[in-house]
């Protein structure tokens, strides 16, 4: 009998554990991070021949609640159409029922990192000039991030600053009907049921270390 190495072993069981995008048009490469709600895999986008980031909902208990959640957050990001937020390019149902939406990948560092190796204050500054600027869109058009952190924002290789993760985002002001009937199509098995995405009065959302004391 021939023994497989550790590292091949550990390759086979991250094969097995990406998401089966058979019937679209992208193929896994490799994941990139995992989160609560959902993991983000680097994809090729087989039509177009280009590298896309795709998140997909990685919970084992799939609720209808979740999967409109997700697309939420996907039509969310796609109505903040600003240079310092991150296009969304598709959304769709995997074969399992789970729900991906499809994103631009950014290739370059996290906001820390970038400030670790950073000694000028005044690029510090822009940058941080260039995340007010991308939030004060999202808050004119009634949408509140509500998980700012420098995890969640990237620097690009051309200086770009693009802000992630719009997973607990709250929506103010439904200029634009965020939940489509399209999206209903989606995520609403049959027979299902249409449960709000609303966050309970008095619930407390945000990473602890960056959220605002009231």
């Amino acid at each position: 009998m021939k023994w497989l190495s550790d590292s091949k072993l550990s390759h086979l069981r991250a094969v097995l554990g990406n998401p089966d995008f058979s019937g679209t048009k992208y193929t896994c490469v490799k994941e990139l991070a995992r989160g609560g709600m959902g993991t983000v895999y680097l994809a090729e986008d087989t039509e177009l021949n280009r590298q896309v980031a795709i998140k997909v909902l990685s919970t084992e208990e799939i609720s209808e609640d979740l999967r409109r959640r997700m697309i939420r957050e996907a039509q969310i990001i796609a109505r903040l159409e600003h240079p310092g937020i991150v296009p969304v390019h598709d959304v769709g149902v995997l074969p399992d029922g789970r729900v991906f939406y499809a994103m631009k990948f950014v290739r370059g560092v996290r906001l820390d990192e970038y400030a670790a190796n950073t000694s000028s204050t005044r690029e510090r500054l822009r940058k941080f000039q260039a995340v007010c600027d991308a939030v004060a869109f999202a808050h004119a058009h009634g949408v509140i991030h509500r998980d700012l952190k420098p995890q969640n924002i990237m620097i690009g290789s051309f200086g770009e600053v693009l802000v992630l993760d719009w997973g607990v985002a709250k929506i103010l002001r439904d200029d634009k009907n965020a939940v489509s009937s399209e999206a209903d199509t989606l995520m609403l098995p049959p027979g299902g049921t249409n449960k709000t995405t609303d966050t309970a009065h008095g619930t407390v959302i945000g990473t602890r270390q960056y959220m605002s004391p009231e």
